[in-house]
């Protein structure tokens, strides 16, 4: 790699924003995971405590289970558990995301009694295949996390500026095309087309910077509007497009089993979507910085080496809402090396913080918190003032 991906300025940005490196997180005694183990609906019940289903129609469905390799003690996860393997939130229909919304606004809802505070990830990732992936199910799933005031506490302690840590743990954790996701998604992105999520624009505070931010106007209620479908939907349409294009103009190859495209020589002008002088410059000497040599050497031997330098196969991004300021954001990190999606790299009043899984064991106190916490979250779904219109439309 060259000195640096970005240029000095926006560099200089990108190492200033607060992070933690790590909030640890206790594990299940003697748990052994996996990837990609629940492409079935057989696999999904097998292997995974479900201890809920909701079902909108013959192909899509909800099932609530306990991820059994924690990022915290409250914790459950929404996975979709319909027939077909769906991974983006945009390949399922309106009336999923809105139900999944609901499920959000109440488990914000369930966290105040508790002194928790919310944070609903997902990420995308669908075409990585041989190396850690920010997705590794591929099946949808969503993690609803509720923050305690303690590690809130660690977090606002402990928590130092990206440019403290070495390269590669800034480029795990803030990495460069994160940035450069932000400044392009404010250019593509038109805010009059837009029905719920409102733009903070790109670089203008630390989670804006390596993120691109969106505001949820009515909080989490937001979740719930009709047409967040249609926001999510737009992002991605134009993010695929932003992605395609520049693939198209900037390499050359194909991608395949430890086989990526290269950067070949090309003009930043050709490169066809609306995008500021800025950000385009920004973009090209991002591109021109890359190293494509590095993709032959040592492939999938050192995963620390392959989350450093070696791409992700195709669009990859995740998306974490969180309250900051007495406000709720959606945020959405664009990935191209680092494996850490919506989970694994949370965001705490403003710090983007690594979790670190497995670190001392559950007690059975802890288990039975966790448990309790989540029974009560599915017994309370009902209640929600929109929960019928969506679950059940027919009661």
């Amino acid at each position: 790699m060259a000195h640096t991906l970005l240029p000095q300025h926006i560099e200089d940005a990108r190492a200033a924003v607060p992070v933690l490196d790590s909030l640890p997180a206790k594990g299940y005694p003697g748990y052994t995971g996996g990837t990609g183990r629940l492409r079935s609906i057989g696999q999904l019940y097998d292997r995974t405590k479900v201890f809920g289903r909701i079902t909108l129609s013959p192909d899509e469905a909800y099932a609530l289970t306990n991820k059994r390799s924690p990022h915290a003690l409250y914790e459950l996860m929404v996975i979709s558990g319909g027939n077909s393997q769906r991974p983006g939130l945009h390949d399922h229909s309106a009336a999923f995301v809105r139900g999944l919304g609901i499920m959000a606004d109440a488990f914000a809802a369930h966290c105040r009694p508790y002194d928790l505070t919310p944070v609903v990830s997902w990420s995308y990732d669908p075409a990585t295949l041989d190396r850690e992936s920010i997705q590794g199910e591929k099946r949808f799933h969503a993690h609803l996390v509720g923050r305690t005031l303690a590690e809130r506490a660690t977090v606002a302690a402990k928590a130092v500026p990206a440019g403290q840590l070495s390269a590669i743990r800034a480029r795990r954790i803030v990495e460069e095309a994160s940035v450069l996701g932000s400044l392009i998604s404010a250019d593509v992105v038109d805010p009059d087309a837009l029905r719920v999520l409102a733009p903070v624009p790109a670089l203008s505070s630390p989670t804006a910077t390596v993120t691109a931010q969106f505001e949820l106007p009515d909080g989490w209620a937001s979740l719930t509007h009709p047409g967040l479908y249609d926001d999510i939907t737009y992002v991605h349409r134009k993010l695929r497009r932003t992605y395609d294009e520049i693939v198209r103009v900037a390499t050359t190859g194909t991608t395949g089993h430890w086989q990526r495209p290269r950067v070949r020589e090309f003009d930043a002008d050709d490169i066809s979507v609306p995008l500021r002088s800025q950000t385009r410059a920004v973009l090209a000497h991002y591109l021109r910085a890359l190293r494509p040599e590095a993709l032959t050497q040592g492939r999938g031997k050192d995963r620390a080496r392959d989350t450093h330098v070696y791409p992700l196969a195709d669009l990859a991004y995740a998306v974490t809402i969180a309250e900051q300021a007495g406000k709720v954001y959606l945020h959405l990190r664009v990935n191209l090396f680092s494996d850490l999606g919506g989970a694994g790299i949370s965001i705490i009043d403003g710090v983007i913080v690594k979790t670190k899984k497995g670190v001392s064991t559950l007690m059975p106190a802890d288990i039975a918190a966790r448990d309790a916490f989540q029974v009560e979250y599915l017994n309370g779904i009902p209640q929600h003032a929109e929960a019928a219109r969506i679950f059940f439309p027919g009661a």
